[in-house]
């Protein structure tokens, strides 16, 4: 039987039991806090990093594919791939840049009826036609580059 760990997320606070044979980032699905991954743990988007503010002598050494990602500035940073981290005792992190992320409301699309479709187009017609009507002619503009002649005025002046 696998021994379970206590991790504190910040900024909540919330204390969840895991286990040294999943990922943070599976484990923490499982209990529901959600750490934003495109890829969906196969350490290939780089998204799911997470900073361990106590407790990293309680992790597993950075794998390969997580230095490739994150770099191994980890002893600075204090950051790690959740889905490439596996704990080995109790920690701390903090998920509040993943919490900033979900906070932003999705933009909503209208969609129009028929009708108000069909008068969009028409006043955009009728604004391109009076943009038209009320065009002024080019007053000047650039002079057309004289011709080379390459007529025998060399030898006539000679």
């Amino acid at each position: 039987m696998s021994q379970t760990f206590a991790v504190t997320v910040w900024p909540s606070g919330e204390i969840v039991q895991m286990n040294e044979k999943d990922s943070l980032f599976a484990q923490l699905k499982e209990n529901g806090i959600n750490v934003k991954s495109t890829c969906g743990g196969c350490a290939s988007c780089g998204q799911c990093t997470i900073v361990i503010t106590s407790g990293e002598e309680n992790l597993n050494e950075p794998s390969f594919e997580e230095k490739q990602l994150i770099g191994n500035v980890f002893h600075i940073t204090k950051e790690r791939l959740s889905c490439q981290t596996y704990t080995t005792g109790n920690i701390t992190i903090d998920i509040s840049a993943h919490l900033e992320l979900n906070s932003h409301k999705k933009q909503i699309t209208k969609r129009r009826t028929k009708e108000e479709a069909q008068t969009v187009v028409e006043k955009r017609k009728e604004a391109s036609k009076e943009k038209r009507e009320n065009k002024k002619p080019r007053a000047g503009g650039i002079k057309k580059p004289k011709s080379f002649n390459y007529s025998d005025e060399e030898s006539d002046t000679e």
